[in-house]
């Protein structure tokens, strides 16, 4: 089953883009709400959160964990949604990115496992 704030954000959206659309001109639109029973094709992300705050997210902007060291999530985990497209780009450029800082941090470190 999806988590019910995912459906309340599809709905959130879909309303939007319906006034965005209309304000636009359209003349006509059609909605889809994802229902709440799992499916194939969405691309799973959100489940740890990217951010400054170890309050309020679960990796920092290198997507290195704020509670442990020497631990990274680089994929699509840090995204908290995902946009109307595939994300498969955004998540390789976050991860070449991240990837090249963590390098950087390994390199510049005294002890290697």
């Amino acid at each position: 089953m999806k988590h019910p704030h995912t459906l309340e954000i599809a709905r959130y959206v879909v309303d939007k883009a319906v006034a965005w659309l209309k304000e636009a001109g359209a003349v006509q639109t059609w909605t889809r709400v994802p229902p709440p029973t799992l499916s194939g094709g969405q691309h799973q992300a959100g489940t740890c959160r990217m951010g400054d705050d170890p309050k309020t997210s679960v990796v920092n902007r290198d997507c290195q964990l704020h509670e442990a060291d020497n631990v990274y999530v680089i994929d699509a985990s840090v995204h908290v949604t995902n946009g109307g497209f595939n994300p498969a780009l955004t998540v390789m450029a976050n991860a070449y990115r991240a990837s090249g800082n963590l390098l950087k941090a390994w390199k510049g470190s005294k002890v290697r496992g």
